[in-house]
């Protein structure tokens, strides 16, 4: 009778963890990395080098295994701020995925999101080769968007067309999977986030996430701000800025396959030297 009841107790355990699905990750946003270029070296030390140096060596302890930068990865779009912002996360131990903010690049400074993505992949070990993109990790899908404007510089984003197509295209490919949107606006309005602040049209994206029961979060910056709410069923992460408030998160999924249920938990780290 013993080795019955543990077998059942095996077999109970073996089918919870069947259905279950995590995931954790590191999201850092808004660094604002800029390079001194009236020295010599343009290498010499700043306050947002030191920054993303420091993040960067407390991630590698604590175990993230990933980490997501959600934009406004640069002080402006400047090649030597892309190279040694690129230096960097070559020194991370686990994978990176980098998404382009409002500040990162312009048509017109020579920077655009292909030379972006170019000059990452020839100085990191950057995942993201262009925007949008969709990657599988542990389970999940995370499907990385756009809506940077790179050739009017605005703080406002907006989604195009084939963007939107990608989305919904995704989402349909995905249905079985349960899916993280990453990028570097917010998608719903909170408390902290007025309606009006967020990418223009976005009524368009909304409609889509809509159609969909399988999207648990969505992660974004921009904003500079701690915010976490929930809005359509979908969990909504606002990253706070590098720059400003010296912080990280680090975020855990978990996703019960056969309920439909998804926890989240986060934590934020300051950065120490």
């Amino acid at each position: 009778m013993k080795k019955v009841i543990l077998l059942f107790i095996s077999m109970f355990f073996s089918l919870g963890v069947a259905n279950a699905q995590s995931v954790e990750f590191c999201a850092v946003s808004n660094v604002g990395l800029e390079v001194d270029k009236s020295t010599k070296y343009a290498d010499t030390m700043t306050p947002t080098i030191q920054k993303l140096l420091d993040a960067k060596n407390q991630i590698n302890k604590n175990g993230c295994g990933f980490t997501l930068f959600l934009g406004d990865n640069l002080k402006g779009p400047d090649k030597y701020n892309l190279v040694m912002f690129a230096k960097i996360l070559r020194q991370f131990k686990k994978p990176t995925y980098v998404n382009v903010g409002d500040k990162d690049v312009s048509q017109t400074k020579n920077l655009d999101k292909k030379e972006f993505y170019r000059v990452l992949r020839i100085f990191s070990k950057n995942k993201i080769r262009q925007l949008p993109d969709v990657k599988k990790i542990n389970g999940f899908a995370f499907i990385f968007m756009d809506g940077v404007n790179q050739f009017i510089p605005s703080q406002y984003g907006y989604y195009k067309e084939d963007e939107l197509a990608f989305l919904d295209e995704t989402l349909k490919k995905y249905k079985n999977s349960p899916v993280v949107i990453v990028g570097h606006y917010p998608v719903f309005a909170s408390e902290e986030i007025a309606e009006d602040k967020l990418p223009n049209k976005i009524n368009d994206f909304q409609t889509i996430l809509s159609r969909y029961d399988n999207v648990v979060a969505i992660v974004s910056g921009h904003h500079n701000i701690d915010d976490e709410y929930t809005k359509d069923k979908i969990y909504n992460i606002s990253v706070q800025g590098l720059s400003q408030s010296n912080e990280y998160k680090k975020i855990f999924i978990d996703y019960d396959k056969k309920t439909k249920k998804t926890f989240v938990k986060t934590r934020i780290y300051s950065v120490e030297r």
